[in-house]
């Protein structure tokens, strides 16, 4: 299957893959910019900035059992303000892309592919995962942060034998991201099995883990345990759909298989190849958490596949790399064609508009009040409310209200996505009493 001479670098080929996917980078650009706009558009931001504001004013949280605050939000000591913060984080964001292809390109390069096809092939299998930059769109920036740096540096280290660094690399995921944590300490068991002393590290490094983290490691557990159920506001697919949606095309057929193949033997490629087709079987098998798994296979499969390639110096990779490119570069023609857009759902949930309306409400607030607002919809009045009304009790519902003195409400805009529950959501149990720009302070009836 791989032939063990040198790996060339065919020019004709690289060109002819740059050429079709030029469409589809064009839309990739267009969307990855909205990153560094006045605000980034995702749900997960306001949290994020929520998150940057505890740390800075409760740096011992970030030790609690929770898995926010994490290292990622550090960033809160550069700036009280949320609207700074929030602009830092769309721009982290819009770091972490390039950040992943240098570490994965190092990683591919370490294995033996020449620097300008390592690099090539980590572009492709970056660029290449629509649902990763969808990911750093809705704000996952915690989880890509564990996707495109900690796991590459990680390979990297091990590909170059330096296991227990590699190692100590991957631990850091426990604090920043715990999704994160789940593959990246599959990867370094499987990079310890295959040494001894990386085995004893880590199992030292378990031992200090349960003494002085017994609360994360505790928390992590119970999180892999419900997500094998689907909890309120999961996204399920089945499997067939859910790997066509993660890949957008057919590597997700294909990929794993092949990969299957490829993990049989020894080789430095062998612990990814296995995380990576670990992470897509439960992907499909986890109800709760299946389809953000699957997003992470998207990255991690062709990665581990281009990986192993590389390192048998087979010349299949051009195949393996236009097949994990086939799906996304055909949109890419699509949307050049007729404007469309289906490879990156619309979402824009803050404005000037409702920023402006968050702060007018907060005016109003009495002291000490409850206040609930609904995911998706409202989430950037809960940073703001830490940051200028700390006094108040902010509740977030997801699928329903609860109980609160005091409900902010704007309805689903139909231009955007959000979870069925919430596009169908309806205005909270209570009576209007301010409306801004949209957005609508309730209070509850009694």
């Amino acid at each position: 299957m791989a032939t063990r001479t040198a790996i060339k670098w065919p020019l004709p080929i690289a060109v002819a893959i740059s050429l079709f996917l030029m469409p589809y980078l064009a839309l990739y650009l267009k969307e990855a910019l909205r990153l560094a706009s006045w605000l980034p558009p995702g749900d997960d931001y306001a949290l994020h900035v929520y998150f940057a504001l505890m740390a800075a004013r409760d740096p011992l949280s970030l030790l609690g059992a929770g898995q926010y605050p994490g290292l990622v939000h550090l960033l809160g000591f550069a700036s009280g303000d949320p609207f700074a913060l929030g602009r830092l984080y769309g721009l982290y964001a819009l770091f972490l892309i390039p950040a992943g292809i240098a570490l994965w390109g190092l990683f591919f390069n370490a294995l033996g592919a020449p620097r300008r096809l390592a690099f090539f092939l980590s572009a492709g299998a970056v660029l290449g995962s629509v649902r990763t930059l969808a990911g750093l769109i809705d704000g996952q920036i915690a989880e890509k942060t564990v996707l495109l740096v900690v796991v590459p540096l990680g390979l990297y280290l091990w590909a170059r034998g330096r296991p227990l660094a590699s190692i100590a690399v991957l631990s850091t995921s426990l604090f920043i991201n715990y999704l994160g944590f789940a593959y990246a300490g599959l990867l370094a068991l499987f990079i310890a099995l295959r040494d001894r002393r990386a085995l004893l590290f880590l199992l030292a490094l378990a031992a200090l883990g349960a003494l002085f983290f017994h609360n994360k490691l505790l928390t992590v557990l119970g999180l892999s345990s419900e997500g094998w159920a689907a909890g309120e506001g999961s996204l399920v697919l089945d499997p067939l759909r859910g790997v066509l949606y993660a890949f957008y095309g057919p590597s997700g057929l294909v990929l794993p298989p092949l990969a299957l193949l490829l993990a049989r033997g020894s080789s430095k490629s062998q612990p990814l190849l296995l995380t990576a087709l670990a992470v897509f079987a439960l992907g499909i098998a986890a109800a709760g958490v299946g389809e953000r798994l699957l997003r992470v296979s998207s990255l991690l499969l062709p990665a581990a596949v281009f990986a192993s390639l590389v390192e048998r110096r087979s010349g299949l990779w051009p195949a393996a790399l236009a097949l994990h490119l086939a799906g996304p570069g055909a949109a890419g023609w699509l949307w050049l064609a007729g404007g469309w857009e289906g490879l990156f759902a619309y979402v824009e949930r803050i404005t000037p508009e409702k920023w402006e309306a968050y702060l007018s409400v907060l005016s109003l607030l009495p002291p000490n009040a409850s206040v609930g607002v609904r995911w998706s919809l409202d989430l950037w009045f809960i940073p703001l409310a830490y940051a200028y009304r700390p006094d108040l009790n902010v509740s977030l519902w997801v699928c329903s209200w609860g109980p609160s003195g005091f409900y902010v409400y704007s309805p689903p805009d139909p231009r955007q996505w959000y979870l069925p529950c919430i596009a169908s959501a309806g205005p909270p149990p209570g009576v209007l009493v301010y409306e801004r720009n949209g957005v609508g302070l309730y209070k509850r009836l009694e």
